[in-house]
């Protein structure tokens, strides 16, 4: 795959390979890398997880996912001193090397993402063949094992909601606190990159920071993590109820509230109509030493 050259050429197309048995189609998304990374082949998992996929290159704000690496998904890396690895992605874990079951899953999308890259070369329009019927570019294997270019119906993508909820006791508590306009927070949620959780299946661990503006000094510093109970869109739901409650640790409330993204600003800003702080984005924040 890699020697065809061809990775440029096909980074703006998506198509799907939807082997025998499989609950949902896996769709090949090509990202150029970055340092010692030269391609990054995606193996998207469902069509959930495509639709969140392109909102997100859309918005980078979008949902709850801050990269595509953390979408589920199989992802052939293939670097620059030519050696390929080959990874497991589930939201809220740590990648992990394929293992042994995953192989012919991962063996037959390969194959025909291959098959579909060599048409390419003399055909240059196969990945939008059926762009007009509102469809996407598929390889679909049958019950025999022969498989057909088919036309993948792309259906509407399901409606994102978030909720956002308070404690009426805690918000009450909130409400009676001393404002003192002089002082400023910064705050950030975020994956923290590099560190893990020591388990059989290592999870990702997600940063809640809170530090003062001036001196800089860390005031709150909360590792989560998703579980059986809670996903990633639990920890970012309940991330504004852990701010009122340090905010009511804390006895008073800021004049202003600085945030590292356009996603924390969404997620805090609910609290903004319970209390009277100013609310503002400031990309290049640092908050704590991670």
């Amino acid at each position: 795959m890699d020697a065809l050259g061809l990775w440029n050429s096909l980074a703006p197309y998506n198509w799907a390979v939807k082997p025998h048995g499989t609950a949902f189609p896996y769709f090949c998304n090509i990202l150029q890398g970055d340092g010692d990374v030269k391609v990054r082949f995606l193996m998207l998992e469902g069509w959930r997880t495509l639709h969140d996929y392109v909102r997100l290159r859309a918005d980078l704000s979008y949902g709850v996912i801050s990269a595509p690496v953390e979408f589920p998904q199989f992802q052939m890396v293939v670097l620059n001193s030519g050696e390929i690895k080959f990874f497991r992605h589930d939201t809220g874990f740590v990648p992990r090397e394929i293992e042994d079951k995953d192989f012919p899953i991962v063996e037959k999308i390969l194959w025909e993402a291959y098959g579909v890259m060599l048409r390419v070369e003399s055909d240059s329009s196969l990945p939008m063949r059926f762009a007009a019927e509102k469809s996407l570019f598929a390889r679909v294997e049958d019950k025999s094992g022969i498989w057909r270019d088919e036309p993948l119906e792309i259906p509407d993508p399901q409606q994102y909601v978030e909720h956002i909820s308070f404690k009426t006791d805690d918000i009450k508590k909130a409400c009676d606190l001393p404002l003192v306009q002089a002082e400023a927070l910064n705050v950030d949620f975020s994956l923290l990159l590099g560190v893990s959780t020591d388990e059989e299946k290592p999870k990702a661990l997600y940063r809640f920071v809170v530090a003062d503006s001036v001196s800089g000094a860390v005031e709150l510093d909360c590792r989560v993590t998703v579980d059986s109970s809670h996903s990633l869109k639990d920890l970012w739901e309940t991330m504004p109820q852990r701010f009122l409650e340090f905010l009511i640790k804390r006895g008073r409330v800021p004049g202003r509230v600085r945030v590292s993204s356009a996603r924390v600003f969404r997620f805090i800003r609910p609290l903004c109509i319970e209390l009277p702080f100013r609310l503002s984005i400031h990309e290049s924040l640092s908050v704590g030493n991670g």
